[in-house]
């Protein structure tokens, strides 16, 4: 029976013929283990996983944590796909078309700030070049905000160029 025990001993498997796991087995493969984990760490936490697993030890599991937030997380995510960025070909021709629009807007204005300095304009001129001016401005910056969406800032632009065009007629007119 002693040559038994001493066979056991010697075993590097952590099982015996019957299957079941052994005490004395399981110590020298551990040992056998943490001496070679100075040569690879990498192997060794492997052998140790699967020493630990045949000999019946579980490893501590982390509980996951829940996600209380999932409506939340799911609006993040579509919202994320929305924002992102223009083509840069998009970006130019709208940066373009405003600073056009802009140029030629201040041109207008100016001519009628020099026309209201120097002669009497009409009663309507000033509140309405006003409004219509403020109207394509807002024109504009929609444009911008809506860079992103394919034919929005088209539209916006149009209409801002459909503004300036009747705040050069009211200016054409009123001097």
């Amino acid at each position: 029976m002693g040559s038994e025990s001493d066979h056991e001993s010697s075993i590097p498997s952590t099982a015996s013929a019957e299957g079941a796991s052994t005490t004395s087995a399981a110590g020298n493969v551990a040992g056998a283990v943490h001496s070679q984990a100075a040569e690879n760490p990498a192997s060794a936490e492997s052998r140790m996983t699967a020493t630990a697993a045949s000999s019946g030890i579980t490893r501590p599991r982390i509980p996951r944590q829940v996600n209380w937030n999932r409506a939340t997380d799911r609006q993040r995510r579509i919202s994320a796909g929305k924002s992102e960025a223009p083509r840069l070909r998009q970006l130019m021709g709208v940066c373009g078309w405003a600073a056009v629009l802009g140029g030629i807007g201040l041109i207008i204005g100016l001519r009628g700030h020099i026309g209201i300095l120097t002669g009497e304009p009409p009663t309507w001129y000033e509140p309405s070049l006003i409004s219509v001016g403020i109207v394509g401005i807002l024109l504009t910056v929609a444009a911008f905000l809506t860079v992103n969406r394919r034919r929005a800032p088209w539209i916006f632009l149009s209409s801002s160029s459909v503004a300036l065009i009747v705040a050069m007629s009211l200016t054409s007119t009123a001097f």
